[in-house]
């Protein structure tokens, strides 16, 4: 959960908030290996949004858009500070998301039997369908990883092309007012879950 109240987090908001609104354009190829590669660029693309994060302090900076109310306080400083910072963010993403390097994060965590995508859960606060088509699930088992992983390296020159065109549209596509909203309620459910965790715990401490 550390990004979430940063760039990084905000970044991960957007992709999954354009996602959303894409699905009905982007996910209607006749073609099923087409459509599964599509989907499957969303996740990498995320963790190629990780991997900036991981090494550009901008990323890690604390994100105040949630400060923005109003729609008249995105001209003022601090809104006109945040798009700035937030076009930033998406130049970053559009010429450093590498898919060779995101897809071998996934191939380690697949060989460690870890999940790739444990830092990315809380964005189920936005009933995140973890960017899949239905019927491969949801919650990233390991073994649908291990058989997509596979898919894209049979596929490797469709699967970047996949990518990168998701990557493009992604960056040339999201707009900063249509993610306000969505980074807001994420931070305001997570306070509140975060809130029960801790009342919890100390419940049980008490006992």
């Amino acid at each position: 959960m550390v990004e979430l109240g940063t760039w990084e987090g905000f970044a991960h908001v957007a992709l999954h908030c354009w996602n959303q609104s894409s699905k009905s354009i982007h996910y209607t190829s006749v073609d099923p290996l087409s459509e599964i590669l599509s989907v499957m660029s969303v996740n990498l693309l995320h963790i190629a949004i990780r991997l900036i994060g991981d090494s550009d302090p901008t990323f890690r900076k604390a994100c105040l858009v949630a400060a923005i109310t109003l729609p008249s306080d995105s001209k003022c400083w601090l809104g006109l500070n945040q798009r700035t910072i937030f076009i930033y963010i998406i130049d970053k993403i559009c010429s450093e998301s590498g898919f060779l390097e995101a897809l071998r994060v996934v191939e380690v965590a697949i060989q460690k039997n870890e999940d790739p995508f444990q830092r990315l859960r809380w964005l189920q606060l936005l009933n995140w369908e973890a960017e899949m088509i239905e019927e491969h699930g949801g919650d990233f088992p390991s073994v649908g990883f291990e058989k997509l992983s596979s898919l894209f390296n049979q596929h490797r020159d469709k699967a970047e092309v996949a990518f990168m065109n998701v990557k493009s549209k992604f960056c040339c596509e999201v707009a900063f007012e249509d993610v306000i909203d969505s980074y807001g309620m994420v931070l305001e459910k997570y306070k509140k879950t975060r809130k029960q965790y801790m009342n919890g715990m100390l419940s049980l401490h008490c006992k």
